[in-house]
């Protein structure tokens, strides 16, 4: 039936033509209206998208792919033209890749960003600009954080004002990872008076609540860390967002404890890990393990407390998130430090690797920023060499045309151009390799500085090994806190030193004047007997000095001070210690002079020899020093090197 009444039709359609063409230009019609809908929709597609994506994606933290549709992404990058699809696609690949691979992530959102400015895309621009302030800070890299997300904020305030809580709340984060709660609080604050706040879609009020409860905790603030998490908790709990009332749980747990009120912070944190656990959040889960694992430790219960924090450690390792690894590291070490001290170590060196690895992240990225900059410049050249290039050639058709006489003087002119924007070419090539190079040294300069480094702790390390295994066969009971006090200040001159070091250049230059006073405050202030009144003067002449030398005339004066504080004022109330460090132009030798008014002894001819003592000459020994000293009413040595 049906192909009868088709043939029907083609036959009427045959005998009246006029009805045929008016179809065909009325099919042609609507082919064009349709296309022009099409693309409207596109458009407002990406829209759409960008949107609700950006509503539920929780201020640029990492966004849930499947492998499948990562894969997809990245082939339509390959495929298709430089549009506004584009700018999304890189986008979510740079929130994907966050946490797993955020040198991976930095780059995508940096191409996103450079499109976005290219196309003219405001909406891809802040977005991306989100995105990767975000990776920047969560990576260390916190001034690129803070300055991505003040760009961000001054194109919102020009041109979309209901964004601007975003980026308040970046900003805010960049301080929270310095640990700088007042000015975090003073952006969050912002972002919770803005009048855009109550029309923020999904989840975008919420963070702001959660991230006030969390600050209010860190300030101690705990009523009002409290009010904001119940808040939270209360409203999320019957709009169905999972992630918020964990959080929401988390923060309650976390007051609960700084409360002391452990059996009700052990029942938040619980819920916030099964509530985490449910809706298939591992990486929030994760986090909150630290937090459980704390509490169990504060209530001595070690076997949870272990549990926990090394299901917190896997987590770390798992999502690569070297702050998480480190705290749960630095959790675990604290539990085993008197249960099981081999095992502290070994999670005390998991601690030290990923505070390293972070830092090591931090200057990959900014040098690989850096080598970005340099290539994209290349392609710059290489488009406006292109561009260069159409725009002559469209010139000389047009001369050819229009001044058909003048072709010769335009040719001529053209070639100038040319060989001058070659020129142009020549020097910026010149100028990138020049900066490449200028790169590498100072990456090989800072790799020999860091292996320099490396050698001086060991030796130092080696140091202090050796005077613990010289006093092992004279330790006992009643002399153990003073031999604890005494090689704790050595250890402090040690890690003072290299605290002073002077690394702009080299690792073997000390700021002396600031280590010697720093290090004989510290060791006085150690032994300082409120019953005394010991006063310190410090003289000291020479500005700089290599750690060769700083590092036992360090060590010398720890051990005269310590001494002096000691046995020097034992039958008297105030005391004198005066250092001066001076240098003598004539001889070229430098002098440590050092006195006290306290009952003197001699130096040379000691009759009861301390380790002190001998400590002291060793390192006089080691200067190639020679002595000089008086026996008058207190203590008085020169030591010239």
């Amino acid at each position: 039936m049906l192909n009868k009444l088709t043939i029907l039709f083609k036959k009427i359609i045959a005998k009246f033509s006029l009805l045929k063409i008016l179809l065909l230009y009325w099919g042609q019609v609507i082919r064009a209206a349709w296309g022009f809908c099409k693309q409207i929709l596109v458009e407002y597609k990406i829209t759409f998208v960008f949107i609700t994506t950006y509503a539920t994606s929780g201020f640029g933290q990492p966004l849930n792919l499947p492998t499948k549709e990562v894969d997809r992404l990245k082939l339509k990058l390959t495929v298709f033209a430089e549009d506004t699809n584009s700018v999304i696609n890189l986008w979510r690949l740079a929130r994907y890749h966050t946490m797993t691979e955020p040198r991976q992530a930095v780059l995508y959102a940096t191409k996103s960003i450079t499109l976005a400015r290219k196309l003219n895309y405001t909406y891809g621009e802040l977005v991306s600009l989100q995105a990767l302030s975000f990776v920047s800070t969560i990576t260390g890299d916190w001034q690129n954080g803070m300055q991505t997300a003040y760009e961000g904020l001054q194109i919102s305030q020009a041109k979309y004002p209901q964004l601007e809580i975003v980026f308040y709340n970046l900003i805010a984060l960049v301080y929270e990872k310095q640990q700088d709660s007042k000015q975090r609080l003073e952006w969050l604050l912002k972002a919770y008076h803005h009048p855009e706040i109550n029309l923020l879609p999904n989840n975008g009020k919420w963070l702001i609540y959660h991230n006030l409860g969390e600050v209010y905790e860190n300030l101690d603030v705990l009523d009002s860390a409290m009010y904001f998490a119940r808040i939270i908790d209360a409203n999320c709990r019957e709009l169905n967002i999972p992630i918020e009332v964990s959080y929401a749980n988390a923060i309650m747990g976390r007051v609960e404890k700084k409360r002391k009120n452990f059996a009700q912070a052990l029942q938040y944190l619980k819920f916030a890990m099964n509530f985490s656990n449910k809706f298939g959040n591992p990486f929030l889960e994760s986090e909150q393990a630290v937090d459980l694992a704390g509490v169990f430790h504060t209530t001595n219960q070690p076997d949870s407390a272990v549990f926990y924090a090394e299901r917190a450690l896997n987590g770390g390792k798992k999502f690569k998130n070297l702050v998480l690894t480190a705290s749960a590291a630095k959790l675990l070490a604290q539990i085993y430090e008197h249960l099981n001290p081999s095992k502290a170590i070994t999670y005390l060196k998991i601690l030290n690797a990923a505070n390293d690895s972070l830092y090591t992240a931090t200057r990959i990225i900014q040098t690989q920023n850096v080598v970005n900059a340099i290539q994209q410049r290349e392609r710059d050249l290489k488009e406006a060499k292109k561009d260069y290039d159409n725009s002559i050639r469209q010139n000389a058709l047009i001369g050819f045309l229009v001044f058909l006489g003048f072709l010769s003087l335009v040719l001529i002119r053209n070639n100038r151009l040319k060989q001058k924007g070659n020129a142009i070419l020549k020097d910026k090539n010149r100028e990138i390799s020049l900066q490449k190079d200028e790169i590498e040294k100072t990456i090989e300069q800072k790799q020999i500085l860091l292996s320099e480094l490396q050698h001086r702790v060991k030796n130092n390390l080696q140091y202090v090994i050796s005077i613990l295994e010289i006093q092992k066969e004279s330790v006992n009971h009643s002399n153990i806190d003073e031999l604890v006090k005494s090689n704790q200040n050595r250890i402090h001159s040690i890690a003072l030193l290299h605290k002073k070091l002077n690394v702009s250049e080299s690792v073997n230059d000390v700021n002396l004047k600031r280590y010697i006073t720093d290090l004989s405050e510290l060791v006085k202030d150690s032994l300082d007997n409120k019953l005394k009144n010991v006063s310190l003067f410090i003289t000291c002449e020479i500005e700089i000095l290599s750690i060769k030398k700083a590092l036992p005339l360090g060590l010398i004066i720890v051990e005269l001070v310590s001494n002096s504080m000691k046995h020097a004022f034992k039958n008297q109330t105030n005391g004198i210690i005066n250092i001066e460090i001076t240098h003598d132009e004539n001889s070229k030798n430098n002098c440590l002079h050092y006195i006290d008014n306290g009952e003197g002894f001699d130096f040379i001819n000691v009759e009861t020899k301390g380790l002190g003592v001998e400590i002291i000459k060793g390192l006089i020994d080691q200067l190639s020093g020679k002595v000089e000293t008086q026996r008058r009413k207190g203590f008085e040595l020169k030591i010239y090197f």
